[in-house]
């Protein structure tokens, strides 16, 4: 049997990315839970964690982690059984920040309050959502990858428009006589954190520029990406639906570039609780409220 105060210090870890961490969350002391992630590892004879900066999960401790939320998945469905009303639910799920900023929590509200699901999101690119699920790390995810993994099902949510965007000022001084490349090694960009996303990938595959040839601000959220083009300090490739209000105010204007659509699918696990079925249900009405066609 498992001790499930071990494994609710090993999950608090990988989530705190820190054993000082975990320790404030569970109330503990840092040595209470470095002795109970020692305990765990005797007693699986493997390293469960990494012990570096921050604090992360070896692939026996994701495999673990993996297990146990799909116990407590388990555990909470046979008590919604019995008791006649679900306790409060944590999903843990791979979203891509450009989904968060154009509304995917209020579309989703009606389904978080009949269901009492307790969203974990693990933000990402969605170019790499998926490697979240491969690990176990989470229960379902959006990404670009339509193939499913073993154990899943993979639902095709349609294909995001994208759009290039600035204020009319910046495109005026940047790009008078278009967006070429040259242009381009000189006009500030915003792209999203520092892995390939969407922005860089155009850059490399379409005009040859890549890392460090260009001028660019890393900014690991959408909303704050979005802020920077409406601010005049960058120019993005943003969802045309979170620039609609801004483009219809004139306060933004798309540059001469052919927009982009990026294909979009929700993979989640095969077997699912009432609670996990609902939430893909929502995640599909919330793709088809936003026209992703």
């Amino acid at each position: 049997m498992f001790d499930y105060k071990l494994l609710e210090a090993l999950e608090m870890v990988a989530r705190a990315g820190s054993f000082d961490g975990a320790a404030k969350r569970l109330h503990l002391t840092q040595s209470a839970v470095s002795q109970r992630i020692r305990l765990l590892e005797e007693r699986f004879g493997a390293v469960l964690l990494v012990r570096e900066a921050p604090v992360r999960p070896t692939p026996a401790g994701e495999r673990l982690l993996a297990h146990v939320r799909q116990v407590r998945g388990l555990e909470q469905t046979l008590e919604a059984q019995v008791d006649g009303e679900a306790s409060w639910q944590s999903l843990r799920i791979g979203v891509n920040a450009d989904s968060l900023a154009i509304g995917l929590i209020p579309a989703l509200a009606p389904v978080l309050r009949q269901h009492r699901i307790l969203l974990d999101c693990v933000v990402d690119d969605e170019s790499y959502t998926l490697d979240l699920l491969k690990a176990g790390e989470v229960g379902g995810c959006i990404s670009t990858q339509s193939q499913a993994v073993a154990g899943c099902e993979v639902v095709s949510l349609g294909a995001l428009p994208y759009v290039f965007v600035a204020t009319r000022a910046f495109a005026q001084h940047f790009f008078i006589a278009g967006v070429t490349r040259e242009a381009l090694e000189q006009a500030p960009a915003a792209v999203y954190g520092q892995k390939q996303s969407l922005h860089r990938r155009w850059l490399r595959e379409m005009q040859g520029l890549e890392d460090g040839g260009y001028p660019c601000h890393a900014i690991p959220d959408s909303s704050a990406l979005f802020a920077a083009a409406c601010a005049g300090v960058a120019y993005a490739v943003v969802p045309r639906v979170q620039a609609a209000d801004a483009l219809l105010r004139e306060e933004l204007v798309i540059l001469d570039v052919s927009p982009l659509s990026i294909a979009l699918y929700w993979h989640h696990a095969a077997r699912q609780n009432k609670a996990a079925a609902a939430l893909t249900e929502g995640v599909q009405e919330f793709a088809a409220r936003l026209i992703l066609a």
